[in-house]
């Protein structure tokens, strides 16, 4: 789970879910205050998952899966990662550079 990296405060999950909603936009830690970001490994992570998902689905089309199963993959992929957001990535109380 997400915690806050200059009070070390452990995010509840209904508190850090809307970090994946707007993964640009930093959020108030609710103890100290600080503005969290993602921190720069975390936001290669997010590249990585959304590559792997964009292989599985031309996958899926490649091999003739009928057009409305490889959305509902696609639908499936999304949602997976953005509840499982919370407990795969970290914060930084700065906004890092990704390169």
């Amino acid at each position: 789970m997400f915690s806050c990296a200059s009070c070390g405060y452990k995010f509840k999950y209904k508190e850090a879910l809307p970090f994946s909603w707007n993964a640009r936009v930093g959020r108030d830690c609710p103890k100290c205050g600080n503005r969290q970001y993602y921190s720069a490994a975390s936001r290669k992570k997010s590249m990585y998952f959304t590559l792997a998902g964009m292989i599985i689905i031309i996958f899926s089309n490649t091999i003739n899966l009928p057009l409305p199963y490889v959305f509902l993959v696609a639908f499936v992929l999304v949602s997976a990662l953005l509840l499982l957001t919370p407990f795969i990535y970290e914060l930084s109380d700065e906004e890092e550079p990704l390169w």
